[in-house]
């Protein structure tokens, strides 16, 4: 079993896009019609709608991703405009709607 896709509620669509292929870098797009985009990342879907209410700005509700090199990513982000908070094999990211992503190194050891 493994988690075919994530659903986040964004007030603009085109802005959330771009945070997630352009700044965070996760994949390519699909968009399915005027209400909804998948973005693929890892062999999973991030989907994204803007039809189902308002987005739920800064809570602690979130997502988190795993990365092979976590220093090399966020310095990646970064020069690509991401504002992050770093610590111990793990970040934090807000998306434009204040969405929160977590981002753990592979290496962790807390889930092994």
């Amino acid at each position: 079993m493994k988690i075919n896709h994530i659903t986040l509620l964004v007030s603009d669509k085109e802005k959330a896009i771009n945070f997630y292929t352009k700044i965070l870098e996760l994949g390519s797009v699909k968009i399915v019609n005027q209400k909804h985009s998948w973005i693929n990342f890892g062999g999973s879907y991030l989907h994204i709608t803007d039809n189902s209410g308002t987005p739920i700005k800064d809570s602690f509700y979130h997502f988190a991703l795993e990365v092979e090199n976590i220093d090399d990513y966020i310095e990646k982000i970064r020069k690509n405009g991401a504002e992050v908070d770093d610590s111990n094999n793990q970040f934090f990211v807000r998306d434009p709607d204040g969405n929160l992503i977590e981002f753990i190194d592979s290496n962790n050891s807390f889930f092994k």
